[in-house]
Order: C-alpha cells, then structure tokens, then sequence
C-alpha cells in the first residue's frame, strides 16, 4: 500500500442523486443554474447490484452535469431495477444519512426567478451573510434540500476556480450522521480530507431549510473545490433511515471522493480496508473505474479514479445538445484553465 503521506489529497469529485425523473432533474440543474450536461449511461447487471448493494439484478438510467470546476460533476440515478421508492413524506434535513447541497451562481436573482419558471419556489426569504445571499429550495426530483448561494468574495473558501467557462460552482454537500467522533475517524483519518477551520453556516441559516430552533454540533472538511459539512443534530434528533432503504431509493445517494492517478485511488481504497470499513467490490481492473463503499454508521461513499483522458466517456466535461443552443455561458468553449502537469 502507498505510503499515508504520499497521497495527493483527494478531492470531492462527484455528488450523485437517485431523481424520480431524470430529465427534470437534468432540465433544473441546466435551465435554472447553468450546469452543462455531460453525457450519460445507461447500466445494469450484476456488477451494478454488486457495488450499489442492491441484491442480484439491478438496471439504471444514468445522467451527468459539470459546472465550472475540474473533475467534479452531478450524477443523477434513475433505477428502473429496483423501482426507487420516494423520500418519505415527513422527511427532515436533520434525519441521518446525506441531506443537504450547495451551489454557488453569479447571478443570484435571475437564477431564482429561472427556477421559479420551473415551477419550484424557494423555501423562504432569501437570508443574507458578509454580504452575499442565500436561499434553499426542495428538489423535486430527488426531494432534498439544495442552497443556492451568491458568488462572491466573502462565500466560504472564496469564488471557485472556473476550469470550464461556465458559472455554477458546488460548495459543499452535508451529512447528518449519529456519531461526530466515528465520523471524524473515517473521513479524516482514513480518506484524507482535511479539516477547516471555517464558518460555513450559522445557526440562524437552519431556518433557511425548515429547521429554524435546530440545535447541532459538527466540523468542516475540505476536498479540492468543495467542502463536506459533516452535522450531528440534537434537536430535533436526527432519524435512521429505514430498515429496508436501498441506494436506489429517491434522494441523495452518496458522494464520491476521486483522484486522477489509478494508484491513489488505491491507496485510499486500501486504508478503508485496513480501517475495517466495508467495501461493497473491487475497483474495476481498468485504468479508470470506482467503487462503493460505507463509513462506520453505514452511510454511503464512492472513490472514484478518473484519468484526464477519460473525462468525456465518464461524464466529466460538458458535450454539445442536440436541438438546443447553447445557454450562458456557453458549454462547449475550451477549458478556462490549463491542466495541472500530470494531474
């Protein structure tokens, strides 16, 4: 195994939904913010059951979106093998499991005002915080929340680098577990992310996703562009998942940590290993592949190793639309910002 201290830091790559209907959800992401999409797939079989968990058989439908940064995308699931069951109706963004996402935009209102033409309204009044805005709304495909934030100088960690010239960055993706210490274990010690110092939300910022007496405690953490903001809520308490939840079921599936160097990917995979941490299959025996795994409360996670080569088949580099022009900013312009040497 590589050396712990080798390791380039890995970086957040990837937030991925189970959405009960894909081109809606593709439709939001594009029209309202700006997210180009990136391709899709369509899978099945039993190497899908396998690293998703989901028995002997499994078939989805699957699509991609990228923003402005490098090596970083939105997949949304669309199982038709087993059929997604919906978010329960009383569903909190306190319950356990992966709740909660950030995008950051430039042009706040209009992108309100876009997403209000598709139907969906913010869930209150925009708040504002060292002088940019916010606002939240629930997804109506995946039925989560999702906080659109004001770009500017004072967003936590600063304006994201733009590697396609496009606007929408990710910030961060939250997870509600029962266990702070158990989480720290892993997503500190065993994947490598790094802790930050650094105010993300204040507790006034609950009420922005329905939560406004939420009492809580957690810790930041910092993977390339974007954070995870790991909470452990007190009040109201946060509630398993059920019994019978699969991954395939409507919502936020997990994240995916990525590098770009097969033996990296590795050695991440490994120290999980090590940490006793259940790993649902081996990564693919290709240059470039991932696989699921979970964290000591039984949530979900993925690494992922995308070489440069392959950012187009994997749905990490935006491709032309049939029968659609181009939205602002265009999609199909050449990278902003040269690669970094072997990365």
């Amino acid at each position: 195994m590589a050396a712990r201290e080798a390791w380039a830091p890995p970086k957040i790559a990837q937030l991925a939904f189970c959405t009960g209907d894909l081109p809606g959800s593709v439709r939001l992401y594009s029209e309202a913010f700006g997210f180009a999409p990136a391709g899709g797939n369509m899978v099945w079989g039993q190497w899908l059951a396998d690293i998703q968990d989901l028995g002997e058989d499994a078939a989805t439908a699957i699509a991609w979106l990228v923003g402005r940064q490098d090596l970083l995308q939105l997949e949304f699931f669309n199982h038709t093998l087993p059929r997604p069951r919906p978010l329960a109706e009383d569903w909190r963004p306190s319950d356990l499991g992966w709740v909660r996402w950030g995008l950051t935009i430039p042009d706040f209102e209009p992108a309100l005002e876009r997403l209000h033409r598709l139907g969906v309204n913010t869930m209150t009044e925009p708040q504002q915080h060292d002088g940019l805005r916010r606002a939240c709304f629930r997804d109506p495909g995946t039925g989560i929340v999702v906080e659109v934030m004001e770009e500017g100088p004072g967003l936590p960690g600063g304006v994201r680098p733009r590697y396609y010239d496009l606007a929408p960055g990710v910030v961060y993706a939250t997870l509600s577990v029962p266990d702070l210490e158990e989480a720290r274990s892993f997503y500190l010690d065993t994947l490598g992310l790094t802790e930050e110092d650094v105010t993300l939300h204040t507790p006034e910022m609950e009420s922005l996703w329905g939560l406004p007496e939420a009492r809580t405690d957690g810790f930041i953490a910092r993977g390339g562009d974007v954070y995870l903001e790991v909470v452990h809520y007190t009040d109201p308490q946060g509630r398993p998942r059920p019994d019978d939840y699969r991954l395939s079921d409507q919502g936020f599936m997990n994240i995916a940590v990525g590098t770009r160097v097969r033996a990296e990917s590795e050695a991440i995979i490994e120290q999980v290993r090590a940490g006793g941490y259940r790993i649902n299959a081996e990564l693919p025996g290709v240059a470039a592949g991932g696989t699921y795994m979970s964290d000591g409360s039984g949530n979900s996670l993925e690494v992922i190793c995308a070489p440069r080569e392959f950012d187009s088949t994997f749905g990490f580099a935006p491709t032309p639309q049939l029968l659609r022009p181009p939205g602002w900013p265009s999609a199909t312009v050449a990278p902003a910002a040269p690669a970094p040497a072997g990365r």
